[in-house]
């Protein structure tokens, strides 16, 4: 099924590659396990014409295993204005920085003794959990060295198959077509996060790799500079700037064709806001804020879930939202005070990310308040 070569090369050398990779732009035939590092895939569920070598190979950008955390609040490894990724499982709430995540990509660990997988792609500014227990049960995700619209596709070094991060599917090997079982992410600067969460574990620079965190690895103006994208764009689309972060919803089993909603950041306004809407005739609610940048986003299932009158708060943090129970939520949906405290909104299927890549992945892609 496939030959990992886990001769690891230094993050500097997997971005000069990237980068030289770009100027080509050559498609590769991921069929041939020597033009893929040794990743062999019969079929693709994605255009097998659009799947493109990045250039460090099977695991050349390695993932983290286990790794070390520290509380939040005893640790200044970090700068305030760059991004973080974090989840919360029951109590259990975990950051981990872009600075690192930009060089590794992939965490495979427990949280809260769930076996969880945190994905991040720095080209698409995408972070997702994946819940492998739920998913398929003795998955171990690496980075396989190819990418599909600038985004990442990660492998499973026991069976072979790849995973679309942005899809949230297996599209080729023995999972093909399963959906994985997401866990929300929040996604906000390290500042803002030492703010609303000082006692939480954030990840360290002890990774077991000798590797300088404070870089810029794809260049100090990626995230913001419109024109700083590596591979081409296939589907342009102008109704917002490329970097211009948006919240998207999608349905499982999401492919090219499949109805999805983004909210731009900038929709929620300087302090906290609400959005309550419809998305495939459920009603949604996201909770967000441009200034703090950040959102996250709901699924209202339940009757009590419908019921609540929730308003955004500000200078409340970690509570977001109040609604007339007298329960005070968290960006994650937890009430942390009230008559239900502990209890928990249910999260929706739902990420943040560039407008380039969502709408360059979901053509179709619907706009909120456009």
């Amino acid at each position: 099924m496939l030959t990992t070569n886990r001769t690891y090369r230094s993050s500097l050398a997997v971005i000069l590659g990237l980068a030289a990779i770009s100027l080509v732009f050559t498609s590769c035939n991921v069929s041939d396990s020597s033009g893929s590092g040794g990743l062999e895939v019969d079929e693709w569920l994605i255009n097998e014409n659009e799947v493109v070598d990045g250039g460090p190979g099977i695991d050349g950008i390695p993932s983290i295993e286990n790794p070390a955390f520290a509380t939040t609040s005893s640790t200044d490894d970090f700068q305030d204005n760059r991004r973080i990724a974090a989840l919360r499982i029951g109590n259990e709430l975990r950051a981990y920085p872009h600075q690192i995540l930009d060089q590794h990509e992939i965490v495979n660990h427990q949280v809260n003794g769930r076996e969880v997988t945190l994905t991040f792609c720095p080209l698409t500014g995408t972070s997702i959990g994946v819940d492998r227990e739920q998913t398929g049960g003795g998955l171990e995700f690496g980075v396989s060295g190819l990418l599909f619209r600038n985004n990442l596709i990660m492998y499973d070094r026991n069976t072979g198959s790849t995973w679309s991060q942005m899809q949230l599917r297996s599209v080729g090997g023995d999972f093909a077509g399963t959906n994985a079982e997401t866990i929300q992410v929040i996604e906000t600067t390290w500042g803002q996060w030492k703010e609303m969460y000082p006692n939480s574990g954030v990840m360290t620079k002890n990774t077991g790799f000798n590797n300088n965190y404070d870089i810029f690895v794809y260049g100090s103006d990626y995230t913001t500079n419109h024109n700083s994208i590596l591979f081409p764009i296939r589907n342009a689309d102008n109704r917002l700037q490329r970097k211009e972060r948006v919240h998207a919803l999608l349905p499982a089993n999401a492919n090219e064709e499949s109805d999805v909603k983004a909210y731009a950041l900038n929709e929620f306004g300087s302090g906290i806001s609400i959005i309550r809407d419809q998305f495939m005739g459920e009603e949604v609610l996201l909770v967000g804020s441009r200034d703090l940048d950040l959102a996250s986003s709901f699924q209202l299932e339940t009757t009590f879930e419908k019921e609540l009158e929730l308003e955004a708060v500000n200078d409340e943090l970690p509570i977001v939202m109040r609604d007339q129970h007298g329960n005070g939520w968290d960006i994650f949906g937890y009430a942390l005070e009230g008559p239900n405290e502990g209890e928990r909104i249910t999260a929706a299927r739902g990420y943040t990310g560039y407008w380039f890549a969502l709408a360059d992945f979901y053509p179709g892609i619907d706009l909120y308040n456009e």
